[in-house]
């Protein structure tokens, strides 16, 4: 399948994943020319290597797009000093990438605390990655199936990505424990490290398989 019939797949899959009153947006590194940057975005960007500013251009073409679609007059979403969007008041949201791909999805804040979206292969993740990746309680899930590893690993990076923007606070990935319910596309956490906000143990989760990449969505 071409990277633009990829695209299409993954953003037909992320429209039914995301929850109610959240946009969304796809699109491959080739329609990221499309959009256009202010001046201060281009003297960021300029001195990376191409591939780079690709990824980033089709980031914020989603993010652009998702804003529009949820209503927001400022459409830019430009990085902090954590590298994190700076979403417009009143609106939050979540960016991924993976190997061409860009996605994004946003919320109006009064509907949504927190979300969070990653997209990933699921025929890339190593023996050795998966032993970071999968929690103790986790084995019985993982086996040595490298696709249902993916999950786990996707639906992690999607609960980082939703609670990092408040908290500021890295994690280990063995400091989650999900339980996935591959039949019904969700996860629920098993366990979690103390010393992560009680609050994250509400987040919802859900998971798409398209083709060989995995979507996954974490919101409260």
């Amino acid at each position: 399948m071409s990277l633009k019939g990829i695209s299409i797949s993954l953003q037909n899959a992320l429209d039914v994943l995301a929850p109610c009153d959240c946009a969304t947006a796809v699109s491959s590194h080739g329609e990221a020319e499309l959009i256009e940057l202010p001046n201060n975005a281009y003297d960021m960007i300029h001195s990376w290597a191409k591939h780079r500013q690709e990824e980033f251009k089709a980031g914020r073409r989603c993010v652009s797009q998702a804003l529009a679609k949820v209503g927001s007059e400022d459409r830019i979403a430009l990085p902090d000093a954590d590298g994190l969007p700076n979403w417009p008041h009143g609106f939050l949201g979540s960016i991924t990438h993976s190997l061409g791909i860009a996605m994004a999805v946003a919320a109006k804040k009064e509907k949504y605390s927190l979300i969070g979206l990653d997209l990933e292969k699921t025929n890339r993740l190593s023996e050795s990655a998966a032993r970071r990746v999968v929690h103790p309680l986790e084995v019985s899930f993982a086996g040595d199936n490298q696709v249902n590893a993916s999950i786990l690993f996707s639906l992690k990076e999607a609960f980082y990505k939703a609670q990092f923007p408040r908290s500021r606070e890295l994690g280990n990935f063995r400091e989650l424990a999900l339980s996935v319910n591959l039949v019904e596309g969700t996860a629920d956490i098993k366990e979690m490290n103390t010393r992560f906000d009680s609050e994250l143990l509400h987040l919802s989760f859900a998971f798409k398989i398209v083709d060989d990449f995995v979507i996954s969505l974490a919101w409260t």
